[in-house]
């Protein structure tokens, strides 16, 4: 049987922040059922911001497309996409929702040479979404924006939806406060574990 890949995705500009802190947990439960990780780091690559002229990334040897495409061919490749991302002021970060308009040019397409209409094509993963943000608990009437926006988004590409995990009370400025959380980060392996083995080694 193939090995199954998700390829986890961190939205933070800390590599330390309580959202990637949750997705590595994540990430090692899913691990621990014999999954393979790929690992992206949005603020490590050059996604110049979407515009007309590069809605196609072409050239894809193109500086300004070297990494889109990098991304392409991991999404295509992977069974499955985590998205870990903090939440600010009810949305995502900028580059969360710039990775979401790049990708379009793979994610729908013409499956057909005289199709008129686009069609989804990311139907091959399975989706899990984790988000943390400064709110109390009540506050996520609103931050659930930011949820819902992205899954969405991806909803319209084609893909499935399996879930989320979202942490409250994360704002203490640049402090990771999920490290002090012991049962919140079982949590989140446990949803790991869940997640490779009902959607990714089922026999």
């Amino acid at each position: 049987m193939k090995t199954k890949t998700i390829l986890a995705l961190y939205c933070a500009p800390n590599k330390d922040s309580n959202s990637a802190t949750l997705l590595d947990y994540f990430c090692e439960g899913a691990a621990s059922k014999g999954v393979q990780i790929s690992k992206l780091y949005l603020y490590d690559l050059h996604l110049p911001y979407f515009d007309y002229n590069n809605r196609l990334a072409e050239p894809a040897d193109a500086r300004e497309n070297v990494d889109l495409r990098k991304i392409e061919a991991l999404m295509m490749s992977s069974q499955a996409l985590v998205i870990a991302s903090p939440v600010w002021d009810f949305s995502v970060p900028a580059i969360l929702k710039n990775f979401m308009d790049r990708i379009s040019y793979f994610a729908r397409v013409y499956k057909h040479q005289d199709s008129m209409r686009k069609q989804p094509n990311l139907d091959h993963l399975d989706c899990f979404y984790i988000f943390t943000t400064g709110a109390p608990w009540y506050g996520w009437l609103f931050d659930s924006l930011a949820y819902f926006h992205t899954k969405l988004t991806f909803w319209y590409f084609g893909s499935k939806n399996r879930g989320l995990l979202r942490a409250h009370g994360c704002g203490n400025g640049s402090t990771n406060v999920v490290k002090g959380r012991p049962a919140l980060l079982a949590k989140a392996r446990k949803k790991g574990e869940r997640f490779a083995s009902k959607y990714l080694i089922q026999e």
